[in-house]
């Protein structure tokens, strides 16, 4: 029984999934120029007020001046998240010189779990200019809000609670030096052709 219901919760996490990604193929495919005004319809506003893996508090105006990535996941993630941080790794190392003006933000979904001290063990792991932020439920639950990331917990076997997992939409944000939006990719997309794209967004050396 517990692994019949393992296997549902999974392929409804990969329903979701498959279902983000082909919703928003044909965005990944566009200029830069008409993915900016696409985002510029939706309702992002990319507020956010959470703990670095530092311990520090921080918003949105901390990274004024720069442009961010911003990733929602967790750490206890399987494959998505670590995938998706392996990619912004090499995006940073892509930029080559760029690289300074932008900063990777990693948002947690699981601030149950995901404390200061565990987004720092894990964010380190993969690039050392990416930041992990996590908060309390309320501020994590207005974050993602903010940029209409949608998450819910998974619980595979009740009679185990506390090994459940985040079912999560998986959109890499590109956010302007004036911390609004520019535009997103979805889980897929190459490290190389993100790069590039990011690239179009960079003033010119």
């Amino acid at each position: 029984m517990r692994r019949i219901i393992l296997i549902v919760s999974i392929a409804i996490m990969v329903m979701i999934g498959g279902f983000e990604l082909w919703r928003t193929s044909s965005f990944n495919q566009q200029s830069a120029a008409n993915r900016a005004l696409s985002l510029s319809s939706t309702a992002i506003e990319g507020k956010f007020s959470l703990i670095d893996h530092n311990g520090r508090p921080v918003t949105q105006d901390d990274f004024r001046g720069k442009y961010t990535l911003i990733f929602f996941g967790y750490t206890f993630c399987p494959d998505v998240c670590p995938t998706t941080l392996q990619d912004i790794g090499l995006i940073m190392d892509d930029l080559g010189d760029d690289a300074e003006k932008v900063v990777p933000l990693f948002v947690t979904v699981d601030p149950e779990r995901d404390t200061v001290e565990v987004m720092k063990d894990f964010v380190t792991n993969f690039h050392p200019a990416i930041v992990g932020l996590t908060g309390d439920t309320k501020a994590v639950v207005a974050a993602a809000k903010s940029f209409r990331a949608y998450y819910a917990k998974v619980v595979p076997d009740k009679d185990e609670p506390d090994a459940y997992l985040m079912s999560h939409s998986a959109r890499l944000f590109v956010m302007g030096p004036d911390t609004r939006p520019l535009t997103f990719f979805q889980y897929g997309e190459t490290a190389a052709n993100m790069a590039k794209k990011i690239k179009e967004f960079l003033p010119q050396s």
